[in-house]
């Protein structure tokens, strides 16, 4: 493993030149990789939220992330356990390389957290990254996690915040975004969500509100022309019924909010789910109702 690690230096050409604008850039980074070298897509985007994430949370991230595929990606993230993990696993689950930042340094001794080296190791194998700001054998410390959130927010042109409760790792690096001149995006969830209080406040203070992967390609200036599909509701053959169910469903309910929500009687309302649920166009997670 050491000998696909190589360290570049803040005044080496190959320095990447998104860290040379933000405050406060490493003085040097390690990077194990195939080549020694960060992908060379044309687009970054980092993602950050909550180790304790909701089903809501790993749906739609997994359904974004998806949905980047074949428009040049990198998706950075910090290889933490929750949506950091979730993140990488679909970037790779969709051939889209994946760069991780480590709060440690890279040795396997010391990589944290331990049960993500396999990670780390398909990550490097796919064509991504792992890389530090850390000595090689460095253990994690508390500081460290905050401080390497400036390299996940710098490296990106843009970071989304998908689930954060008010205190959170995930708005450290959304400050950081912000402090970088970089842009926010955040998914919104529910009011009564304790996982949704900072995505929600932050679209509050004026954060790009994301809920497909085409807001993200917005963001970036990517347009994908006329006629593409942009949601479900508009490209199917839908009865009056089933639209009325799926504009209920902005986010996860269960069923007897779906049913109530859409004021039909409660027989007509289980009968359009079941179908929608049989045509793939929604699935259960747990007591609760997704789009797919």
């Amino acid at each position: 493993m050491a000998q696909n690690i190589r360290e570049i230096r803040y005044g080496d050409k190959d320095y990447p030149k998104a860290l040379r604008e933000i405050p406060f850039p490493p003085k040097k980074i390690s990077v194990w990789s195939k080549n020694g070298e960060l992908p060379k897509t044309k687009h970054y985007l980092s993602v950050v939220g909550t180790r304790r994430y909701s089903a809501y949370g790993e749906e739609i991230l997994r359904k974004i992330i998806a949905g980047l595929a074949g428009h040049d990606f990198t998706i950075v993230s910090g290889m933490a356990t929750g949506i950091d993990t979730i993140a990488h696993k679909s970037a790779l689950e969709n051939k889209i390389q994946t760069v991780a930042v480590l709060g440690s340094g890279i040795s396997p001794t010391v990589l944290y957290p331990k049960q993500n080296l396999r990670l780390a190791e398909e990550i490097v194998s796919s064509g991504g990254a792992v890389i530090s700001e850390y000595d090689y054998d460095m253990k994690a410390t508390l500081w460290s996690f905050p401080q390497r959130n400036r390299i996940i927010s710098g490296l990106s042109r843009a970071t989304l915040v998908v689930e954060a409760p008010e205190k959170s790792g995930a708005l450290i690096t959304a400050k950081f975004a912000l402090d970088q001149n970089r842009d926010v995006l955040a998914i919104p969830g529910s009011a009564f969500s304790t996982n949704s209080a900072g995505t929600n406040r932050l679209i509050k203070q004026g954060a790009a509100l994301v809920e497909s992967a085409e807001d993200v390609l917005q963001a970036y200036g990517i347009h994908l022309g006329v006629g593409h599909p942009s949601g479900v509701s508009d490209t199917l053959d839908l009865s009056p019924g089933e639209r009325q169910i799926l504009d209920s469903m902005s986010e996860p309910r269960d069923i007897d909010s779906l049913i109530r929500m859409s004021k039909m009687p409660s027989h007509a309302a289980q009968s359009i789910i079941g179908l929608l649920e049989i045509r793939g166009i929604i699935k259960k997670i747990g007591t609760d109702y997704v789009r797919i």
